[in-house]
C-alpha cells in the first residue's frame, strides 16, 4: 500500500512518510521519559520535525532534488529556514512542560547541538543514515530485543537476527533489483531510496506503536 501511494499520489505519500517518521522518531526517543500526565503525541512530533527540517534546511539543494523527483513540487529554501525557526522555538516552549529533568533538557540540547553539526557538514543521504542507524534504529533494536526476548532467554541477539534475516534480505534484494533492473539512475537514487524507505516505514510504526502500548499496560 505504501508503494501504491508513492506510484499513484507521490506527494501526499511524501507527505505521510514524513509525518509518520516525524512521530516515530520522536516516540522511539522519547518514549518513557516525557511527564506522564501530558499526551505524548503533539512533543514526539514535535521533537522528529525538528530533526527533520535541520537535516532538510542545512542539506537544501539536495533535499529539493528529492521532493522534486518524487513529487514535481519546488519549495523555496525560505520555507525550510521559517519552519525549522518556528519548530525551534516551539520546541524549547514546550520542552521544559514535558521533560522535569534539568540534566535530560541539557543533554537533549547538547545532541541536538552535535546532530546540527553533523547535519551541516555530511551529505544528505550520511546525514540521514548515521541519525537512522545510530540515534534511531539501535536504542529501537534493543527495544525490540527485549520485548521479545526477555532476560531469561540465552542468545536473545542472535535469536532475533535469526528471526530477522529472511525480511531484511528480502528487503535488501527487492532494492538491488529496483536498482539494476528498473532503469534507476544515480541521480534519481535518493528518491528510489526514501521511497522505499517509507514503503517500509509505515507497517513498521504500527508494529513498535503496539509494542510499546503492550509494555505499558504490563508495567501497569
Amino acid at each position: 500500500m505504501g508503494i501504491a501511494v508513492f506510484y499513484f499520489f507521490p506527494s501526499a505519500g511524501l507527505l505521510t512518510f514524513v509525518g509518520v517518521s516525524c512521530y516515530h522518531f520522536g516516540e522511539q526517543h522519547w518514549e518513557g521519559k516525557l511527564n506522564p500526565a501530558l499526551h505524548p503525541f503533539p512533543f514526539f512530533t514535535l521533537y522528529g520535525a525538528l530533526l527533520f527540517f535541520l537535516l532538510f534546511t542545512f542539506q537544501y539543494e539536495d533535499t529539493l532534488a528529492v521532493v522534486s523527483q518524487i513529487s514535481s513540487v519546488t519549495l523555496s529554501f525560505s520555507f525550510f529556514w521559517m519552519t525549522l525557526g518556528l519548530l525551534c522555538l516551539l520546541f524549547f516552549l514546550t520542552l521544559f512542560r514535558y521533560v522535569k529533568s534539568f540534566s535530560q533538557i541539557f543533554m537533549e540540547l547538547g545532541l541536538l547541538i552535535v546532530l546540527s553539526i553533523l547535519f551541516a557538514n555530511a551529505s544528505l543521504l550520511f546525514g540521514f543514515a548515521f541519525y537512522f542507524v545510530v540515534w534511531h534504529s539501535i536504542p529501537s533494536l534493543q527495544e525490540q530485543i527485549s520485548y521479545l526476548y526477555p532476560s531469561s532467554s540465552s542468545f536473545p541477539l542472535y535469536q532475533y537476527f535469526k528471526s530477522a534475516a529472511l525480511y531484511w534480505i528480502m528487503a535488501l534484494l527487492g532494492l538491488l533489483f529496483a536498482y539494476y533492473y528498473i532503469g534507476v539512475t544515480e541521480k534519481n537514487f535518493l528518491a528510489l531510496f526514501f521511497s522505499f524507505l517509507a514503503a517500509i516505514t509505515f507497517p513498521h510504526v504500527v508494529v513498535i506503536g503496539r509494542m510499546f502500548r503492550r509494555k505499558k499496560e504490563h508495567e501497569d
